[in-house]
C-alpha cells in the first residue's frame, strides 16, 4: 500500500463515512435489545476498502480518495438471527439497600452470542421488563452439535 494519499478532495474519507452508519445502525439494534455482528461488519468493510484503495493506487500511483466509491453493503444481514448461536443466558443482579440490609436485585438478564462466521462473542443485556415481556424465550443451544457442523 502506499505512503501517498490524494488530500485535496475535501471530502470525508469512506471511513469515517462507514463509521457513521455503524455507529447508526449499532444502536438501532442495541434498542431493539438484538445481537449485532459488527466486528464481521467491520472486518468485510476493511477487505472492499483495501481493495479499492489498491485499484486505486494501480491506476494513478497514489491513493485517491476522491475516486474511491464503496459499496458498503447490507448493514441488516449483520443482525440477522441465524448469524448467531445462542451460549448462555445470565441473570444481572445489583446490590441495592431496602430497608437497612443489602439485597440483590436482578435487573435483567445478559445474552452471551457467539458468531457462526468467524466465532467472536456478543453479548445484548435485556431490562428484567423487556426479558418478561417477550415472546419467545432464549434457547441455548448445545456447542458440541454446533462443533460438528463444521
Amino acid at each position: 500500500m502506499s505512503d501517498y494519499i490524494d488530500l485535496k478532495s475535501g471530502k470525508e474519507s469512506p471511513v469515517v463515512t462507514f463509521n457513521k452508519k455503524l455507529a447508526d445502525v449499532r444502536q438501532k439494534y442495541a434498542k431493539l435489545h438484538k445481537p449485532f455482528d459488527s466486528t464481521c461488519c467491520r472486518l468485510d468493510f476493511k477487505d472492499k476498502l483495501d481493495y479499492a484503495e489498491k485499484e486505486s493506487e494501480r491506476r494513478h500511483g497514489f491513493i485517491d480518495l476522491a475516486e474511491l466509491k464503496i459499496d458498503f453493503g447490507e448493514f441488516d444481514k449483520y443482525a440477522d438471527e441465524d448469524r448467531f448461536v445462542l451460549l448462555e443466558d445470565q441473570e444481572d443482579v445489583q446490590d441495592k439497600v431496602i430497608e437497612g440490609s443489602r439485597t440483590q436485585v436482578l435487573i435483567g438478564h445478559t445474552l452471551s452470542y457467539k458468531c457462526k462466521a468467524r466465532g467472536h462473542g456478543i453479548s445484548v443485556f435485556i431490562p428484567i421488563k423487556e426479558y418478561n415481556e417477550m415472546q419467545k424465550k432464549p434457547v441455548i443451544k448445545d456447542t458440541k452439535e454446533i462443533k460438528e457442523k463444521k
